[in-house]
């Protein structure tokens, strides 16, 4: 299974960079996801890539934080504000990425387009044959 995922542009270029290994969900996919496509967030506004899932972590803000705060890609006082009010929270590992050499314009795909709040599955959004053939083309 395969989702896409809103993150912000400075989020984005650490994951790319290999500083961020996890990123942090409120909730998490309840099917099985081995890969999330990027769309990039305000400025950008463009799909950038995709990561690969190893596993989702999951647990108190403290637990998750303990857990990843060395590889996590954001400051403490900026994660726990995300978690605020939140018992649980999740991390998605991040196993490996691929960066596209010329982004997507999702608006060019499907002009309804609206940014996932959390994530969208793919199969749903029907993106899911032109990221394929993306991925095999670049």
């Amino acid at each position: 299974m395969e989702i896409l995922l809103s993150i912000k542009p400075e989020y984005s270029e650490r994951i790319f960079s290999g500083e961020k290994k996890y990123e942090f969900r409120k909730k998490p996919p309840n099917k099985v996801v081995k890969k999330a496509y990027i769309y990039e967030s305000n400025p950008s506004k463009y799909i950038v890539g995709w990561i690969s899932i190893k596993k989702i972590l999951s647990g108190s803000p403290k637990e998750i934080w303990d857990k990843c705060k060395n590889q996590g890609g954001i400051n403490e006082k900026k994660f726990f504000a995300y978690c605020e009010n939140m018992n649980v929270i999740h991390a998605l590992e991040i196993d490996g990425t691929f960066q596209f050499d010329f982004p997507i314009d999702p608006y060019e795909i499907n002009e309804t387009f609206k940014p996932p709040q959390n994530f969208y599955y793919i199969s749903d959004f029907k993106l899911n044959r032109t990221l394929e053939d993306r991925d095999i083309n670049e």
